[in-house]
């Protein structure tokens, strides 16, 4: 259960995006004050559509961010759900093995090494850069011959064959879907204006501040580069939630329940039943086609 954040978390530590954001502000604030200093002297009243063309600015600015921190966080918040899908289809893998499989220790432990490995090797795909081999790919066909061949073995009954290739399958789907999020690119068009509309904001609006406000134009200046551009380098590492900055997903923490979760489960399976009687070449190839996308697992 996630702990209640204390209050002093609301102002220390600063966000991860800091370090950019620092640099950022320091260069802003000394063009602001070149500004103060070398535009006094030369710098009458302002034209009269400058408030005006601000405002514009402003609102332009609005719906600019608005639509890159909205399409960088759907990418985050889908990988956070797709992980939780590969999570939750381990687990399942692992119940089904522990409840239909009529195997010994070894087909159980060949389970667990199976599905500990696929996720391991998906968050490893997933930050890149990929290898030629796609090894969750490997890992999702070992996985599904395993049940035809227990079938065939009398280890495992024709309900337990479906459900496990429907898990199989669906962990199969949520690691497509991951590939899908972090190989999918970012429209360049809405990264390109916003970045023009920072820039004209960062280099028009001191001149406009500083006669409206003085010297109190410099730390409303920094103020504004804080938030504008620091949304802008937030919604630059979350577009991509799989990789190792502070705010991508902790998928060191996901694969790690996944091989926890799974031992436990088969761990407790118990000691392995008799085998059932092998079925009939023609029961074999009856069943395995009847296996739909809409069977449940």
């Amino acid at each position: 259960m996630r702990a209640k954040p204390k209050l002093r978390s609301w102002v220390w530590p600063p966000p991860p995006v800091a370090r950019r954001l620092w640099l950022t502000i320091a260069l802003a604030s000394l063009y602001s004050v070149a500004v103060y200093a070398l535009g006094r002297g030369v710098m009458g009243e302002l034209p009269p559509w400058s408030s005006e063309f601000g405002l514009v600015n402003g609102i332009v600015l609005g719906v600019l961010v608005g639509l890159r921190v909205r399409a960088a966080f759907d990418r985050w918040t889908d990988g956070q759900k797709l992980w939780a899908e590969v999570i939750v289809h381990s687990r399942n893998l692992a119940l089904k093995t522990a409840h239909f499989l009529r195997g010994d220790a070894t087909d159980r432990r060949a389970v667990e090494l199976l599905v500990g490995r696929f996720a391991g090797a998906l968050m490893n795909r997933l930050r890149g850069p990929c290898p030629a081999e796609h090894v969750p790919l490997q890992l999702a066909a070992q996985l599904h011959a395993l049940a035809p061949e227990w079938f065939r073995a009398g280890k495992l009954d024709l309900p337990g064959l479906w459900a496990w290739e429907a898990n199989v399958r669906a962990l199969s789907d949520a690691a497509g879907q991951c590939e899908r999020v972090a190989l999918a690119p970012v429209p360049a068009s809405v990264h390109a204006l916003l970045r023009h509309g920072l820039l004209v904001s960062l280099v028009l609006a001191p001149w406009h501040l500083i006669h409206a406000l003085g010297l109190w134009a410099l730390p409303v200046q920094a103020l504004i580069i804080y938030f504008l551009f620091g949304i802008e380098l937030t919604a630059e590492e979350i577009e991509n939630p799989f990789g190792t900055d502070a705010d991508d997903l902790p998928l060191e923490t996901f694969c790690e329940t996944v091989r926890h979760d799974v031992t436990e489960v088969l761990a407790g399976a118990g000691a392995p039943t008799a085998p059932m009687p092998a079925p009939s070449d023609a029961a074999v190839g009856a069943a395995t086609p009847t296996v739909t996308d809409g069977e449940a697992g």
